[in-house]
């Protein structure tokens, strides 16, 4: 036969091009449909448009806030001018030295409703925190100190009684966190333990986090200190003081014993 009575290849990259067609989904065959589609996207660039000229009253205050704090006040500002007479030079520091501050002091501004004395409570837990770590290591290179910690494994009745305390106090700081609309705690066994199921690309995290954990007594020490400072509230008491004043009158003190 000849070669234009020959059948075409049908596996042929050509063939296959001049039937395929573009099907896929989303694409829009119907001009009532198109236009619809034309109209949404006008409107959802227009939605965007409005959002970006029209900021939430939060995201221009702290544009406002950054654009002040950046500027530095001029000499026309009577605090700068009172300076000037008392022989400040910009660029220096201050004192007959010129060794003191050049810069002023950095402006803070505290955004969420927790307490004024939480941060500070807080920094002091995790400076103590890091103390107990330390000497924990550093106990434990010692030879006596094994034997120390298998006598104290050995008190079962204490350990019970430290566990029971730990828990009802993380139940507590959960409950009187969010009160004050803190959404995390300041440890994460400040509050009580979320069971979830490990995945393997966890199971090595967990295991680091696991061996930087604190004893129960000292998580119950630190957490004490915490529901103490930041709440006036003692779980052996089960009292939540007016202030500070009011707990260490009435307190008998910070540990089971002391009750």
């Amino acid at each position: 036969m000849a070669d234009s009575d020959e059948e075409p290849d049908y596996m042929s990259e050509e063939f296959l091009s001049s039937c395929v067609k573009d099907v896929r989904p989303g694409l829009v065959f119907k001009q009532s449909t198109k236009r619809q589609f034309q109209l949404e996207e006008q409107h959802r660039s227009a939605n965007e448009k409005m959002r970006k000229l029209n900021k939430p009253v939060k995201v221009l205050e702290a544009e406002k806030r950054e654009e002040g704090l950046s500027t530095a006040i001029t000499s026309q500002n009577k605090g700068f001018a009172m300076l000037q007479k008392m022989g400040y030079n910009p660029g220096k520091g201050l004192g007959k030295t010129e060794e003191g501050r050049v810069e002023p002091v950095a402006v803070e501004v505290k955004v969420d409703r927790a307490g004024l004395g939480r941060e500070a409570a807080v920094k002091d837990i995790l400076k103590r925190k890091m103390t107990m770590l330390q000497n924990r290591i550093a106990s434990q290179s010692n030879s006596t100190s094994v034997a120390e910690f298998r006598n104290r494994k050995k008190d079962e009745a204490v350990q019970k009684l430290v566990h029971a305390d730990l828990r009802k106090s993380q139940r507590m700081c959960k409950v009187l966190d969010e009160e004050k609309n803190i959404l995390e705690p300041a440890e994460s066994w400040f509050w009580p333990e979320v069971i979830k199921e490990p995945t393997s690309d966890e199971d090595e995290e967990e295991t680091e986090e696991k061996e930087e954990l604190l004893e129960p007594g000292e998580q119950l020490e630190l957490i004490t200190d915490y529901l103490r400072q930041v709440h006036f509230y003692c779980c052996w008491c089960a009292t939540k003081f007016e202030d500070n004043q009011d707990l260490t009158s009435n307190c008998p003190g910070a540990t089971r014993d002391d009750h």
